[in-house]
């Protein structure tokens, strides 16, 4: 299983809202226990009991968080950037890189160990979607919040409704089987099975619910009214944090650690 780990110069960085690296950090701390436990199935060290079975227990909900939080960020960094043409390449150009990131990890598990190989993980779909979520994030630059263009509750309702409708398109989709190239979708040959499968139906829909809950929580970028109990950053936060913003190195790194102890 692979998240979206993002970093200070990666694809969708939230500027400095410390409750979102908080709680990256703490999704990432989850995921490194996760694969901890599940490599110690997976090579047979130890077998771990059908109850407590980590993709069972909480495999699903760190992929949701980390998939929800892209879309949150996705909205603050879109409310940095000064206009349409400028949002446009810099998401184009960074869902470019992440994806590559994620086609690396494709060519290494096709090596190793080849059964189960991630062909559309986390980091993937987070490649895509930052680049299919461009049309919903138009609205929220700089230049249309100058020039009146930003709706407070277009930008928010539209994504979620389209997120909400991914989702259960996905219901129809999951019962669709097809060739290796629809994937990405989440119709795949019958008998498919990846390590880590994350397809845009319904993942997709989760990022632009994310987006749309950043919209709204962070209007023009800034905290909503409400939340301005979190201006300062508790001290037993920061470590966390820090884990937050460095999520990509630690992700890159962190399965060879520990498949090499």
């Amino acid at each position: 299983m692979t998240f979206n780990l993002l970093t200070k110069n990666s694809t969708i960085f939230s500027s400095r809202f410390y409750e979102l690296d908080a709680l990256r950090g703490f999704s990432v701390i989850l995921m490194v226990i996760y694969h901890f436990l599940f490599d110690l199935d997976y090579f047979g060290i130890h077998e771990m009991p059908s109850w407590f079975w980590p993709q069972q227990l909480y495999g699903f909900p760190i992929t949701i968080m980390f998939i929800f939080i892209a879309g949150v960020s996705l909205a603050l960094s879109t409310s940095k950037t000064k206009d349409a043409e400028t949002l446009t390449k810099k998401l184009i150009k960074r869902g470019a890189f992440i994806f590559a990131v994620g086609l690396i990890i494709t060519a290494v598990t096709w090596i190793y160990p080849h059964d189960g190989a991630i062909l559309f993980g986390v980091l993937h779909l987070i490649g895509v979607s930052t680049i299919l979520a461009v049309p919903f994030l138009l609205s929220f630059t700089k230049e249309a919040q100058i020039s009146g263009k930003y709706k407070e509750k277009s930008a928010w309702i539209l994504p979620l409704v389209f997120g909400i409708a991914v989702i259960l398109a996905s219901k129809i989709v999951e019962k669709m089987s097809g060739p290796i190239w629809m994937v990405p979708l989440g119709i795949h040959p019958y008998g498919f099975y990846a390590l880590d499968y994350e397809p845009l139906f319904p993942w997709f829909g989760v990022v632009l619910i994310g987006v749309a809950a950043g919209a709204w929580l962070y209007p023009k970028g800034e905290r909503r009214g409400f939340l301005s109990f979190l201006k300062n950053e508790p001290p037993v936060l920061k470590g966390i944090s820090w884990i937050g913003r460095h999520s990509l190195l630690i992700y890159l790194g962190h399965q060879p650690v520990i498949i090499g102890v």
